[in-house]
């Protein structure tokens, strides 16, 4: 397989991260999935289930394995140091400055593991006028006019049936 050997940590929830990650696994990476502490990938609970678990959960995290921390604890933070000090890869989707406050960030990490990827997704960015606003799929598609591209019934917006702006965010961090 083209990424085996390749040890990664996935930070990120939702779908641009944990798809890329998805896509790196496929091809043999090794993902640890850095759940938060409690109730763990929010996806866990969304839509859908099938044998006690959810479809969207299963679909975007097989082949992995994952550890709940919580990067605010002195210990859970230290174990997240110890596992990126052995990592290839770490991948986060936080907004732009929550990396740095929870001490997880670029050069946190590389002070540790000088040799490390990393690769931050966000909604709009690093930098830039809307860096710091919060945003999913449907909110990103909505400001670039998608939306009102997918007529209801009603002939008013109707929510995109594909997440495309998290699936190409996914598709460009993997290119990366």
């Amino acid at each position: 397989m083209k990424l085996e050997g390749v040890k990664v940590l996935d930070l990120s929830l939702f779908l641009p991260g944990p798809m890329l990650t998805l896509m790196m696994a496929d091809h043999g990476a090794e993902v640890i999935k850095i759940e938060p502490a409690g109730e763990g990938e929010p996806t866990r609970h969304v839509g859908y289930r099938k044998g006690g678990e959810s479809v969207w959960f299963r679909n975007t995290h097989r082949g992995k394995r994952s550890i709940q921390l919580s990067l605010k604890d002195p210990a859970d933070h230290a174990i997240f140091m110890a596992l990126a000090a052995e990592a290839d890869v770490v991948v986060e989707s936080f907004r732009p400055g929550v990396a740095l406050r929870l001490g997880v960030d670029y050069d946190a990490v590389r002070a540790v593991n000088p040799g490390v990827v990393y690769c931050a997704i966000s909604a709009f960015g690093q930098d830039g006028l809307y860096r710091d606003r919060p945003a999913h799929d449907v909110a990103v598609q909505a400001l670039a006019g998608v939306v009102s591209l997918n007529e209801g019934q009603d002939g008013l917006p109707a929510m995109p049936a594909m997440p495309v702006a998290d699936a190409l965010g996914s598709l460009t961090a993997l290119s990366g």
